[in-house]
């Protein structure tokens, strides 16, 4: 179960099936949307996905690129959630591990190439 993130913000090639992937393993809800952007609520962290400018057909300046690095999830019981992102088709690209102090961690794969980390902390 996911318990925080602050914000996230992606630019995508296509916000519909990146609004979904998020809605269909993470249970976003749409909030609002426009002719370039879905903005998006799981579990009380905003998440805004955008696409090209409709006039330039790039991206916004100084961001001229897709997706991010990693988005780290705060989440409660880490197994259960893993398990049930599989059977919905998820890749995990990083097991479950234990780090030094207890805090358990994984990787998902996200549309796009996006990496996402789930981290259950004691």
């Amino acid at each position: 179960m996911i318990l925080k993130i602050d914000h996230i913000h992606f630019y995508s090639g296509d916000i519909e099936k990146m609004a979904a992937y998020f809605r269909d393993v993470f249970g976003a809800i749409e909030i609002s949307r426009d002719e370039r952007s879905i903005r998006m609520d799981v579990k009380g962290s905003p998440l805004n996905i955008m696409t090209l400018d409709p006039k330039t057909e790039q991206f916004e300046t100084g961001k001229n690129r897709r997706g991010l690095d990693h988005i780290g999830f705060l989440v409660k019981d880490i197994e259960a959630m893993l398990e049930e992102m599989k059977k919905k088709g998820v890749r995990i690209s990083t097991d479950l591990k234990v780090l030094p102090g207890g805090a358990k961690m994984a990787f998902v794969d996200g549309p796009e190439g996006i990496r996402i980390e789930l981290m259950e902390r004691n």
